[in-house]
This record gives C-alpha cells, sequence and structure tokens, in this order.
C-alpha cells in the first residue's frame, strides 16, 4: 500500500536530490562541455534511483554524507546512460526538453556524457566506509549496463530474440542500475554477502518490471506524460516486452500486422499496434509478466529490517503504479 505520507516523503527526497544536481558546481569553463552538464541535470526527471538508494540507506541506517555522494553518483551514471542512449537511439525529447544532441549535435553530446561518467565516479570515491568494495560494485553496475545496451543494439531487427533474451538483456540494461542502488548501501552499512545478493535480486525483478512497464508506456503512454520520445524502439525495430510477447502468441498475425503498417507515419502505427497488442490479449499477458516481476521484488526484501523494508515495499508499489 503507499500511503499519502510515503508519497510526501517521496516528493520531499525527490525535491532535495533535485535541487543538489540541478545545483551541482560544475565549473563555468569551458561552457562547450559545462552548459550542457547543467542542462542534462535541469531536466524534469523523477531521480528514482537516487530515491530508491536512498530509502534502502535509511533502512540500514547508512551514514548521511555517504549516503548523499552515493545517491548523487547513481544519478550521474544514469544520466551518462541516457545521454549516449539517445544519440545511439536519435531520440529527439528526454524528461520534458529536448535531447542533447537535439539543442545540440553529437559531438556535444558524447562529450557531455563522458562528462557525466567521470562526475559520478568522483561523487562515488567520496564515500568514506567500504570505500574499495563500493567503487568496484559501481564499476561493475556500470559495465553491465554497457553489456544490457550492447545487447540491445544487437537484438534489433533480429527475429530469432526470445523473450528469455529479452529478460536477460534487461537484467544488465536496467536491473543492474537499480542493484546498485541497493546493494551499494548495503556495502555502506557493512552487510554481508547474503545480503547483498538478495538485494541484487530485488534490482533485477524490479528492473525487470520496470522495462516491461516501459515498453508498455511507450506505446500506450504519451510523449507529454512520458516526457520522452515515443514509437523510437518502433521506429529501430526493437524487440521489446511486446513484440516478443505478439511474436510468441500471435505470429501470423503480427507478421500480417507488421507488413501492412510499414513505412506508415509513427502516430499511425502506433494507434494501430495499440489496438492490435490489446485485441491479441498481448496486452494482458505482457502486463501480468511485469505484475510478477514486482510481486518477486517485494518478496526479495525479507532481508531489508523493518520499518524500512516496509517502505521498499511501498516504493515498489508505487514504481508498479505509476502512469510515466
Amino acid at each position: 500500500m503507499v500511503t499519502d505520507d510515503f508519497l510526501q516523503k517521496i516528493a520531499e527526497l525527490q525535491k532535495r536530490l533535485d535541487g543538489q544536481l540541478k545545483n551541482y558546481p560544475f565549473p563555468q569553463q569551458p561552457e562547450y562541455l559545462y552548459d550542457p552538464l547543467r542542462y542534462v541535470l535541469a531536466g524534469n526527471a523523477k531521480r528514482l534511483r537516487p530515491v530508491l538508494l536512498t530509502l534502502t540507506g535509511q533502512a540500514f541506517g547508512v551514514d548521511e554524507d555517504d549516503l548523499r555522494h552515493a545517491a548523487l553518483a547513481v544519478e550521474l551514471l544514469h544520466n551518462f546512460t541516457l545521454v549516449h542512449d539517445d544519440i545511439m537511439d536519435d531520440d529527439l525529447l528526454r524528461h520534458g526538453q529536448p535531447t542533447v544532441q537535439n539543442k545540440w549535435d553529437n559531438a556535444t553530446a558524447i562529450l557531455a556524457g563522458d562528462g557525466l561518467f567521470i562526475e559520478a565516479h568522483r561523487a562515488i570515491s567520496r564515500v568514506r566506509n567500504n570505500t574499495q568494495r563500493v567503487g568496484a560494485v559501481f564499476n561493475d553496475g556500470a559495465l553491465a549496463v554497457c553489456v544490457g545496451q550492447a545487447y540491445d543494439k544487437e537484438y534489433e531487427e533480429n527475429q530469432t530474440i526470445t523473450l528469455n533474451d529479452y529478460l536477460h538483456m534487461t537484467e544488465k540494461k536496467t536491473g543492474a542500475m537499480l542493484s546498485l542502488c541497493v546493494e551499494i548501501p548495503a556495502l555502506l552499512a557493512n552487510q554481508d554477502e547474503g545480503v547483498c545478493s538478495q538485494l541484487r535480486k530485488f534490482g533485477y525483478d524490479i528492473g525487470k518490471g520496470f522495462q516491461i512497464q516501459d515498453d508498455i508506456l511507450e506505446i500506450f503512454s504519451d510523449a507529454d506524460e512520458m516526457g520522452k520520445s515515443l514509437g523510437s524502439d518502433v521506429i529501430a525495430q526493437k524487440q521489446t516486452a511486446l513484440t516478443l510477447m505478439a511474436r510468441k502468441m500471435a505470429q501470423e498475425q503480427w507478421s500480417e500486422f507488421c507488413q501492412r503498417s510499414e513505412g506508415q507515419p509513427i502516430d499511425e502505427k502506433l494507434t494501430g499496434m495499440r489496438t492490435f497488442f490489446k485485441d491479441s490479449g498481448v496486452y494482458a499477458e505482457t502486463t501480468a509478466m511485469a505484475e510478477e516481476y514486482f510481486n518477486n521484488a517485494v518478496s526479495d526484501l525479507v532481508v531489508i529490517p523493518d520499518p524500512g523494508r516496509e517502505e521498499l515495499v511501498a516504493f515498489t508499489n508505487f514504481i508498479k503504479n505509476r502512469n510515466y
């Protein structure tokens, strides 16, 4: 259950983190590098990853300064991945504003992503407890995200990809970052490997649920709510939870739909996909799959002490019920 008090706490955490990121102490010069960095962090982001890290750290009683540095680090790392993803996917909108390569150019966006990546490492190096182990886990997670993105690109237009392949990719691309957000606070609190392993599983489970849900929202939401371009995965012929489920449940009909809709304007194609996914039962089945992973994530939280566990269950439900 997500209470009004919990929603208020989330809003306060988001506001605090947003302020820290929007006032991040970047130098003024050179403008070519630092203006885009400030621009990226000024977007209307949800800050879900540093919120998750903060809630987990509070459950374990982690030092506030260590928690602040780690929260900033994971959000800087996340924004690095978004800037470079937007280049690779040629997306035009992110966090309610033009993407960096859309506002400037690809060269500027590449350098901005590099700068965010380095700032993320500078931030994580400032934690004082278990610094070496935290840094190693941070790097492992960052590389896992790159591996996931590589699979995502490899899978484009590949009609042999299965749901299991997709879930493996998602565990890397989305789950690894969310795992960082719960494993790092555990390490800062000197928890053992058993606890860390269980929390990594939480990250993978909530990550799979989140990515499946994101695939659904990219088709069934709208650009204003999402704050980013819709349909870019469709244009790139990426393998999403919906398209893979369509191939599994109604392969012949899905193939016919793809042939009929080839060359259509994106808005028209999206409308047709919404109808197809709902009428074929693909939407319902894919939504149920996301629900299962969110339920698994809740079960993984048994290693979190109360009352922090209750807040993380509420956070999971908060994510599950999002509409953007």
